[in-house]
Order: structure tokens, then C-alpha cells, then sequence
């Protein structure tokens, strides 16, 4: 662990290129080191743990990782431009106004990278860099997840922010609980695992709820059919009513009212996910 989230630990070597090109290809684990040249370039480097290690202000360029483990490093100022990411893991890492061009990286393998919440602005920055890096280079598969992780420390960053300038919490409370939940509930629009179970959830507990109280949504008496319940909820938040039974007392128009609200604003957006993400 860092003892300063901006500084090595002590004590470390400094390595020039042709050192640090050597033990890569005679070590598995570089530590303790302070890379000084402006630039690394063209390489491949694979199953190589960086432990204490600095390309703070390095150029890092035509560069291929490749199940690497980068623990307790930094990259502050690292321009990282065409490298390639697989499978590597950041751990504790710190990326201040660091800078992404034509780079592959699964936006996962950073969620480790910065994990302290008063970091929390060195993580929206991160994530920035990211988005707009696969918004250039069309990687759509990365950009819904990066937007995630973007949107999960931009809420972070709000509430840090707002502690610092000594904003009155009752007028910022309630939007922060507000982003919460739609972060957690609904994982901000852009996380479709999120969106589903929360979809699930909500379909069980309004079916169960339909189903128990179905006695008082119609003048008349009827028979409890958990198949018939099923279809009333599905389609009055499918097709805003339109589902061939009309509750025809006031409890029944308010539950009819609360699974259009539910169909209109979870479900529309789940199936909305769902079908971009399989178009895509």
C-alpha cells in the first residue's frame, strides 16, 4: 500500500529503458522502481507483476500487456497511446491526469485501480479518459460499461465535493440518494445486469402484489389464478392497460395506475437495454 498516494515507497531504484527491458525479460516481478526515461515503447510484456513502480510523465507507446498485475503504481501524467490491455489487473494505482489514446482496456480491469473515496475526482477523470477513448475509437462494447464507472464516481466525487464547500446537506441529500439508488437499482442506464434484476424483483413483488390483493380490484368477486394475475400484470405494463381485465373499483384503478408508472419507466428501459445490447 502507498504511504502517500502520490509517491513512491521508499527505498526504490531508478531504471533507464535498457534496465527495465532486461528484467522483463528475466523477471516476473518488477518492484520498487522508478522508470525515468519520457518514453517506453514497442513492446510485449505478458504475466509481468509491477509492484511500487512509477511511469509518472512517460510516454507509453505501442505497448502490449498482457495478464500483468500492476499493484501500489503510478501513472500520473502518463500518456498512454496505441497499448493494449488484456486480462491485467490495477490494484491501488493512481492515474492522475493521465491520458488514453487508441487504447484497448476493459474498463473492469481498472475497478480496483482507486478505491479510497476522497480519490474519488482522480477516478471520474479516469473514467473520462476512458469513455472518450472508445467513443474515438468506436469500441462500443466498452463504452456502457465505462459510462458505468464514470457515472458511479462522478456521484462519489458530488458528495465529496459538496462536504469540501460546505454545502447545506439537506438541499443535496436527496439528489444523492436519488443517484444512488438509480446507480444501484439500475446501474445509471448503461449496467443491463442491474436493470434485469431489478426488473425481476419488481415483477415478482407487483405480481404478488396483484395476486393478494386481487379481491379488491374488482366490485366483483373472482377467482384467484396466479396464471391470470401473471398475464394482467405483464400486459398493463406492456400496453398501459390494455390487458382484457378493468379493475373496476378505486384500489383497482390505482394498481392499474402503479403498473403502467413501473411498465412505463423499469421495464421500457430493460427491454430498451436489452435489445441495444443485442443489435449491437
Amino acid at each position: 500500500m502507498l504511504n502517500d498516494f502520490f509517491k513512491l515507497n521508499t527505498p526504490f531504484e531508478t531504471f533507464d529503458r535498457a534496465t527495465l527491458v532486461s528484467h522483463l525479460k528475466t523477471s516476473k516481478h518488477i518492484c520498487n522502481v522508478l522508470y525515468e526515461p519520457d518514453t517506453f515503447d514497442k513492446q510485449k510484456v505478458s504475466g509481468i507483476t509491477f509492484e511500487n513502480v512509477s511511469f509518472s510523465k512517460t510516454t507509453i507507446s505501442s505497448v502490449t500487456f498482457t495478464e500483468c498485475t500492476f499493484k501500489d503504481c503510478l501513472f500520473i501524467g502518463t500518456d498512454f497511446n496505441s497499448v493494449e490491455f488484456h486480462d491485467c489487473v490495477f490494484d491501488n494505482c493512481n492515474f492522475f491526469k493521465s491520458s488514453f489514446h487508441s487504447v484497448y482496456a476493459r474498463p473492469h480491469q481498472f475497478r480496483k485501480a482507486i478505491t479510497d473515496t476522497k480519490y474519488a475526482n482522480i477516478a471520474v477523470h479516469l473514467y473520462h479518459q476512458l469513455r472518450e477513448n472508445y467513443y474515438q475509437e468506436s469500441q462500443r462494447e466498452y463504452k456502457n460499461e465505462a459510462e458505468y464507472y464514470f457515472s458511479h464516481w462522478h456521484r462519489k466525487n458530488e458528495y465529496i465535493q459538496a462536504i469540501r464547500k460546505k454545502k447545506k446537506y439537506y438541499l443535496y441529500l436527496p439528489r444523492h440518494v436519488a443517484s444512488y439508488l438509480y446507480g444501484y437499482l439500475l446501474g445509471y442506464g448503461y449496467r443491463i445486469r442491474n436493470l434485469v434484476l431489478t426488473t425481476i424483483i419488481l415483477l415478482v413483488v407487483t405480481t404478488w402484489a396483484n395476486y393478494t390483493f386481487s379481491a379488491y380490484l374488482f366490485s366483483k368477486p373472482v377467482e384467484q389464478s396466479l396464471v391470470k394475475t401473471i398475464y394482467f400484470t405483464l400486459t398493463t405494463m406492456a400496453t398501459l392497460g390494455a390487458s382484457g381485465y378493468d379493475p373496476d373499483t378505486e384500489i383497482g384503478y390505482l394498481f392499474v395506475i402503479v403498473n403502467v408508472i413501473f411498465g412505463i419507466s423499469i421495464l421500457s428501459a430493460t427491454i430498451g437495454a436489452v435489445f441495444k445490447k443485442v443489435i449491437r
